[in-house]
């Protein structure tokens, strides 16, 4: 009986353990979120100027199979509305190809958030056969000026894992500005951490 109640708390610890959602330092952002893939971490360099600071983060499994994580931080108030940005993300994905079939509106990070379903116009052999992007805003916020929205830092999430993998990642996603508060070592699913490109 000790032994099958002991077995039991193992089985019941490692299921919280595996459950425990990833933080990676992303510029002055924590990025915490539970994906369940194998995959390696790899940043790039920050583009900083006057008008934005952009920070990209990749999940990546192989050349086919990833996520990527942009920040935006705008220094000036932006147009946040998701209406219009519905429009511009699917027209964006037209230009690379992406023909997008559907848009769900989506609670991404306790926020109000979308993501549009894509897939190429042609299919090409080891490439995805469907692309999602989402897309949110950290700060968005109604404008008394019209039925807009405006704020200063938008997040865009783009994936080709599995729409189940996806939705993982988009409904664990948060983002926050901060600093991880354990030292940077890769988590078990991380296999490791490469350099920015």
């Amino acid at each position: 009986m000790k032994l099958l109640l002991a077995a039991t708390m193992m089985l019941m610890l490692s299921a919280i353990a595996m459950a425990v959602p990833d933080s990676q330092q992303l510029g002055p952002y924590v990025v915490s979120f539970d994906l369940n893939a194998n995959y390696q971490v790899q940043e790039t360099q920050p583009i900083e100027n006057e008008k934005v600071s952009a920070y990209r983060m990749g999940l990546i499994v192989d050349n086919s199979t990833l996520a990527i994580i942009d920040i935006a931080e705008y220094a000036e108030l932006e147009d946040a509305t998701l209406k219009a940005h519905k429009n511009l993300l699917g027209l964006s994905m037209l230009r690379e190809g992406l023909n997008a079939t559907n848009v769900e509106d989506l609670t991404i990070d306790g926020k109000e958030g979308f993501m549009v379903t894509s897939e190429p116009f042609e299919a090409v052999a080891e490439a995805p056969s469907q692309v999602y992007r989402a897309m949110y805003w950290l700060d968005s916020q109604d404008c008394e000026c019209g039925p807009v929205s405006v704020g200063k830092t938008s997040v865009v999430i783009t994936s080709t894992y599995p729409l189940d993998v996806t939705q993982g990642l988009l409904s664990s996603l948060q983002i926050v500005k901060g600093e991880v508060a354990t030292a940077a070592a890769p988590s078990a699913q991380d296999g490791q951490i490469l350099p920015p490109a």
